[in-house]
């Protein structure tokens, strides 16, 4: 049984939108990174120029709409100095309407915080940090080029929390001369740290060929898939004890403290996205800004959005993707909406695949609803890749 918080539903808050905004800059790419990020900081001043003019015209959209979620995501929106992050931060809110209590998440690498970053955070209205630790075993985070160490992670741990900042903490599963205890020793140490939630995610090895040749050349370095699943059944566990419930297929929080921000994806609520490569989903059409920095600056400069997608929606693939984002929540979907779907697919197989689902464990029933065992998490992408 998959374990939630309070009433064991997923929380739900009575929210307004939201806004992320895309920071690419960083000093150097790890090497299992697929964003769009810059390790050459010199357009940075008229980058942060141009968010501000994309602000004022995606405010023409908004209408006087509410946000209680901002998320400065990257990149390494910590790099950002600080003064310009107060400045950005001042112009959403006069571009926009955010409400008293609005959750605002910075991401942050650990080399990047110290008390007085920490303070000026908080100062300009951040109020969550999203710390990626990855692991606290300085062998891993060497071989994929994290500059941090493990007492560097832990340091920055300690430092944010005694701001007063939500905390959330990233790890990651799969990374070359990761062993099962190694991962396990991670996951105990970042949970008994404090932190408020925790995200792990499974290492995308194809998304770099490095790692990917790598794995190839030298397998020994990697945990097999079996030892990964082995040690994923055991991590839930392991946050339960520490009072972090799983409420999503990547990701655990206490009571009250899960990813507002994220939810909103995962239950399709509005969003707007700023930035080169940013996504938004808006008066059903979802959109995409380009991925390529020189036309996101160009295309500002003109007065324009900087759009690559715009489309509309449509009442058959909204009604697919409700199904397949609410999914990966620990509450799932009603069981009368995804058996509907599931019987008037055209594909055969599908109401044949989710039988055996069913049967085998993969996914479960509660109280109306149909979601994900924790077995079947490991199974997810096979499942939901039959929805899109």
């Amino acid at each position: 049984m998959i374990p939630t918080s309070g009433t064991g539903r997923a929380p739900t808050f009575v929210s307004g939108s939201g806004i992320y905004i895309h920071l690419p800059y960083c000093v150097s790419r790890c090497e299992y990174c697929s964003f769009v990020v810059s390790t050459d900081d010199s357009s940075r001043d008229s980058y942060l120029a141009a968010l501000e003019e994309e602000s004022a015209l995606v405010a023409r959209e908004a209408q006087g709409a509410a946000f209680d979620t901002v998320y400065f995501g990257g990149g390494t929106p910590s790099r950002i100095p600080l003064a310009d992050l107060a400045r950005l931060h001042a112009a959403l809110a006069r571009h926009f309407r955010l409400l008293p209590g609005a959750e605002v998440t910075l991401e942050a690498n650990p080399d990047d915080v110290a008390p007085a970053p920490a303070a000026a955070w908080k100062e300009a209205g951040v109020n969550r940090v999203s710390l990626g630790v990855q692991s606290f075993s300085d062998r891993e985070l060497a071989a994929v080029g994290r500059r941090h160490d493990g007492g560097g992670a832990r340091a920055a741990l300690e430092t944010l929390l005694a701001a007063g900042l939500s905390v959330s903490g990233d790890l990651i599963l799969g990374l070359p001369e990761q062993t099962s205890d190694s991962f396990a020793r991670s996951a105990r140490e970042l949970a008994g740290s404090g932190v408020d939630h925790v995200s792990v995610y499974l290492l995308e090895t194809e998304k770099s060929r490095t790692i990917e040749e790598d794995r190839r050349l030298r397998p020994e370095r990697y945990l097999s898939d079996d030892a990964q699943a082995d040690v994923w059944l055991e991590l839930s566990g392991t946050l339960a004890r520490a009072g972090l419930a799983h409420y999503e297929i990547s990701n655990w929080a206490r009571p009250g403290r899960e990813a507002r921000h994220n939810l909103k994806y995962w239950r399709r609520e509005p969003t707007l996205g700023l930035g080169v490569s940013a996504h938004e989903l808006w008066d059903g059409r979802r959109r995409a800004n380009v991925s390529a920095l020189s036309v996101y600056l160009e295309s500002i400069g003109k007065g324009k959005r900087p759009t690559a997608l715009d489309q509309p929606i449509g009442a058959e693939a909204a009604a697919r993707e409700k199904l397949m984002l609410g999914l990966r929540l620990s509450d799932g979907v009603p069981r009368s909406e995804l058996e509907s779907f599931v019987a008037g697919s055209p594909d055969s197989r599908l109401r044949e695949d989710y039988q055996a689902w069913r049967e085998e464990g993969v996914l479960e029933e509660r109280d109306g609803r149909v979601l994900f065992s924790e077995r079947g998490f490991l199974l997810s992408n096979e499942v939901l890749c039959r929805f899109v």
